[in-house]
């Protein structure tokens, strides 16, 4: 069996192809870029060098989290895209289990990863006869609450730590119990892809595929936390909403008449963000069979850079997996750089253009994910 596993939670992206568990090539690359414009020709170049291709590959392994949360993205909606489009099976791991896997001495084993301000996400494991076992599942703490628990829970068995926590809380993880023990694998500071392929063929052997392979959050994005403490909520949007949507304010956009036709259409669905029950952003999809357009994602002018076009974009692509959309498109002007970005980082890749669509003079660059 030939594994494809994939690691993006982290600044490096990984690929790694194994032939059952013997690892046939491992490529890592941390050059500063996007995993969005990294990941595809690291997964071209290891098919190459192994000479293979995408329909030799018998099982898809990616890296579900917890870490960067457009990584994950990336590396999850990759998969899916290969899957679906070959039916190949897939499975998720989550990173602490990754971590896991890169301890080989029996024994219990803490995961643990840095997510800044005296945070840390966490897992326990027992390896015992090469078996992996889990005995707390994934959680997000502060460092302080997580081995307060650990030393009560585990006061009389050796912990060995293992993530790159164990660089930043060292003192901390060393002073906190003599039972504490930091692991001195190599690659103790992020997620191997080899480790990581192992353990989605043990999962896949044990239990199948991920049939709804989503990414694990234990944390929610900051810029939506930030925007809860503003109490800002998403939700549907109704023609209602309308009368007081100061449409002027959203730069040049559709008039209320053809926004109301589509709030009416049994193939549109709009969402809306709102502060003190005002409207301040909103995003339409039009949808066909399994597909679906982004017609709009409009914030109000001083309510951008704030995260708001993030939380709808995130929403629409929730309601489209509820849904069953196997895939998204969009048009996006070429100078809307920040729009770009965006789309870029939630795995939306161009796919055409349309010359001089916007004025006459720049392109739509066509996207989907």
């Amino acid at each position: 069996m030939k594994t494809l596993s994939i690691e993006t939670s982290s600044k490096i992206c990984s690929v790694a192809i194994l032939e059952d568990k013997n690892l046939l090539k491992k490529i890592e690359l941390n050059n500063g870029l996007t995993h969005s414009e990294t990941l595809m020709p690291l997964i071209k170049q290891i098919l190459e060098e192994t000479n293979l291709t995408l329909s030799q590959i018998d099982l898809l392994v990616c890296d579900i989290g917890p870490g960067s949360f457009t990584g994950i993205r990336i590396g999850v909606s990759t998969i899916k895209a290969f899957s679906d489009s070959l039916k190949i099976p897939c499975v998720g791991i989550s990173s602490l289990e990754g971590l896991a896997y890169s301890v080989k001495k029996d024994g219990i084993i803490c995961s643990m990863i840095d997510c800044k301000n005296d945070n840390c996400y966490y897992a326990v494991y027992q390896l015992e006869n090469n078996h992996y076992t889990l005995l707390e599942s994934p959680k997000a703490d502060s460092i302080e609450n997580c081995l307060t628990f650990l030393n009560y829970k585990y006061t009389n068995s050796n912990l060995t730590f293992v993530g790159d926590a164990c660089e930043t809380y060292k003192d901390k993880i060393e002073t906190a119990s003599s039972n504490f023990v930091l692991s001195d694998n190599e690659k103790s500071d992020g997620v191997d892809v080899y480790s990581l392929g192992i353990a989605g063929i043990n999962k896949y052997i044990q239990l199948g595929e991920d049939k709804n392979l989503l990414p694990l959050y234990l944390k929610k994005p900051q810029a939506q936390r930030q925007l809860e403490e503003k109490n800002i909520v998403i939700q549907d949007m109704k023609i209602s909403d309308l009368t007081n949507l100061e449409l002027n304010q959203f730069d040049d956009f559709w008039n209320i008449d053809i926004l109301k036709d589509e709030l009416s259409s049994e193939t549109s669905q709009f969402i809306c963000a709102k502060y003190e029950n005002k409207i301040v952003g909103f995003a339409g999809i039009k949808v066909i069979l399994d597909e679906a357009d982004i017609m709009n994602i409009a914030v109000k002018k001083d309510y951008r850079r704030q995260g708001i076009a993030t939380l709808l974009l995130n929403h629409i692509i929730d309601i489209c997996k509820e849904n069953g959309i196997k895939t998204i498109h969009l048009e996006v002007n070429e100078e809307n750089f920040s729009a770009i970005s965006l789309y870029q980082k939630f795995g939306f890749e161009e796919c055409g253009r349309r010359k001089q669509y916007y004025d006459n003079k720049y392109d739509a660059i066509l996207m989907k994910r």
